[in-house]
């Protein structure tokens, strides 16, 4: 989802509570329409952990359960558990048919201490309002010689015509994102220096830490689905009345629509980084 500025600032517990609120009630769009597109740029720290002598998995933000399939297949000894603070989240994992999903919080793991060989925080850091805090929790789990994956935005561009969407919303005056900036901290671990600052912070060790380039290819329709339903306008369009809220996105539409391939391409570089 998007990371613009929220209207108002919100104590860190309230503000995990409406991000997990919110999640849970886009889970079904999120899992239909972005996690298809965020799931193959996680992929590349698969190789980089010991998933297949791990005993026990944990994936930290587990979201919808898109990445456990991934997961379960390259650790196939393991005992592979997913937890996050969004129960609508969850719900759809669990449909899926992962059982071993739980609502926690990641700054406060219900496990107890030394018991994972390898954790999870795909694209998930971010959304702590304190990420050193969730990284101090994965060192207490894991279990000596254990290791955790971090995979978290680099330099995002924002998906095609996020700029297009902030006019035309503006135009019609609807109200700022009420997203809370304490849970979009993307920019304390946007490149390699910060990302490793925070691990060390934490008490971990960067054991390896790279970036890499995705490109995504959008059409038009796909597009508006994932800004729909689970990004900014997302957010912004219901305070508006009807009638504004459909002038608004069919003149976004017009616009994009006007889009060449290349445009319409989402280009997002990725951090990974390998930690214990």
């Amino acid at each position: 989802m998007g990371n613009a500025a929220s209207s108002q600032h919100q104590g860190p517990l309230h503000a995990s509570q409406s991000l997990a609120a919110e999640y849970s009630d886009k889970a079904v769009a999120y899992a239909k329409k972005w996690a298809p597109v965020i799931q193959p740029m996680a992929k590349p720290i698969f190789a980089a952990l010991p998933l297949r002598t791990a005993d026990t998995v944990l994936d930290v933000g587990a979201g919808t359960g898109s990445m456990l399939t991934d997961i379960s297949a390259l650790a196939p000894l393991a005992l592979t558990a997913g937890i996050d603070r969004a129960e609508g989240m969850l719900r759809v994992a669990r449909d899926a048919g992962w059982k071993t999903v739980a609502v926690a919080d990641a700054r406060q793991l219900c496990i107890r201490s030394a018991s994972i060989d390898v954790g999870l925080l795909i694209f998930v850091l971010f959304h702590l309002p304190d990420p050193v805090e969730g990284l101090r929790e994965i060192r207490r789990v894991l279990r000596p010689g254990g290791c955790a994956g971090i995979v978290v935005w680099g330099t995002d561009p924002g998906a095609p015509g996020a700029s297009i969407w902030t006019e035309e919303l503006n135009r019609e005056g609807a109200a700022p994102d009420p997203r809370d900036q304490s849970v979009m901290q993307a920019g304390l671990m946007n490149t390699p220096e910060k990302l490793a600052s925070l691990v060390q912070s934490s008490g971990l060790k960067v054991h390896k830490l790279w970036s890499e380039m995705f490109c995504h290819p959008f059409k038009v329709d796909d597009l508006l689905g994932v800004q729909l339903g689970c990004g900014v306008a997302a957010r912004r369009l219901p305070n508006l009345t009807a009638e504004a809220r459909a002038r608004c996105e069919r003149r976004v539409r017009d616009r994009l629509e006007k889009f060449s391939e290349a445009e319409l391409e989402y280009r997002p570089e990725v951090l990974f980084a390998v930690v214990g």
